[in-house]
């Protein structure tokens, strides 16, 4: 979907939080994001990895975040919102904001 280079420099952007309530129980995502990706409405993240373990299994994830969102003094964050993969027979949602970070 965008251009993306291990080599890429730039800032990146703490997510933490817990899933949506799925049969019961709920999962953390903590994690950080890659570096910026330029895209003509200004930088994105990848965003991929994998819930804690709870109720005997895990679920992995990634998206793009949206382009930046300014919050003054320089800090800007991302929105985020994706679908773990199914595991166990369901999945569960993500959605929030990045932490804070300057440019």
């Amino acid at each position: 979907m965008y251009e993306y280079s291990e080599e890429s420099k730039g800032h990146v952007h703490a997510h933490s939080g817990a899933t949506t309530c799925q049969e019961a129980h709920t999962h953390l995502h903590p994690g950080v994001t890659g570096r910026p990706i330029e895209t003509p409405y200004g930088h994105v993240h990848l965003m991929r990895g994998r819930t804690s373990f709870e109720d005997k299994h895990i679920h992995y994830y990634q998206t793009y975040t949206s382009p930046p969102i300014p919050l003054g003094n320089g800090y800007h964050t991302h929105y985020v919102r994706v679908e773990t993969t199914t595991d166990d027979g369901h999945r569960h949602l993500i959605e929030g904001y990045t932490d804070p970070s300057k440019e």
